[in-house]
């Protein structure tokens, strides 16, 4: 899978994506901030996370509680 998703711009105008690559054998899922450079290429920053894919449902669980969390504290 080489698509990249979009979840967030931030003011610098670096941009927060989700997507999956693969790395010397092992897949993994990515939450990076990618840049543009002065030539006007897109390149992926150091901010950011790789976990293996096979922590993908771990990753969702935890989501949906701290998302649960958020909505109880709004109420």
């Amino acid at each position: 899978m080489d698509e990249k998703i979009s979840v967030h711009q931030n003011a610098r105008g670096e941009t927060v994506y989700v997507y999956v690559n693969e790395f010397k054998g092992t897949t993994y899922l990515h939450i990076r901030e990618w840049y543009t450079d002065k030539e006007g290429n897109e390149k992926p920053g150091r901010n950011g996370v790789a976990l293996p894919v096979e922590k993908a449902e771990a990753l969702k669980e935890g989501l949906e509680q701290v998302i649960a969390q958020i909505g109880a504290t709004k109420g």
